[in-house]
């Protein structure tokens, strides 16, 4: 029984460290990768992100960076998009549905700069200083030297460290 109960407080204190708090105000780093779909080209994308949540009373708020890989499909050739960015997000019990918007660059891929809506949910889980969730973002840039926009939408799947 004092085992259980002494790692029952071990838990608790390293579950606690992770995240700095001011009464209800609290500060969450978080750093993590995702992995998913990417349209209009159907491929996989891979990448990582970074967002500080901060917040209180269950309305959060973050700014973001993050990185996505995207795959190429036959002889085209991949590429790689940045976004940076703000979140705003509402806390129900560890669910976190959050929105956002985000200035989207690209690398290697023949688009303009653009700005990017962005939306998911995350869950940090018990115990454990992780988090996973569904990250979306959707852009319509144009393809550069002419005014076509191309309609794009990115979902991953994401699992976080907390800090």
């Amino acid at each position: 029984m004092k085992r259980l109960v002494a790692l029952a407080l071990l838990c608790g204190l390293v579950s606690s460290s992770f995240a700095i708090g001011i009464g209800k105000f609290k500060i969450n780093p978080e750093a993590g990768v995702s992995y998913g779909m990417a349209t209009p080209s159907k491929t996989s994308d891979l990448g990582g992100y970074a967002r500080i949540w901060l917040g209180g009373n269950g309305f959060t708020v973050a700014p973001m960076v993050k990185y996505n890989y995207i795959f190429g499909v036959d002889e085209q050739k991949g590429f790689a998009n940045i976004q940076a960015g703000g979140l705003m997000g509402y806390r129900i019990f560890r669910f976190t549905p959050y929105i956002g918007a985000s200035y989207s660059g690209f690398k290697d891929a023949g688009y303009a700069d653009t700005t990017a809506l962005n939306y998911g949910i995350y869950f940090d889980i018990p115990i454990l200083p992780l988090s996973i969730g569904i990250d979306a973002s959707w852009q319509k840039p144009k393809i550069l030297g002419t005014d076509i926009r191309q309609s794009q939408h990115q979902v991953a799947l994401t699992l976080g460290l907390i800090f």
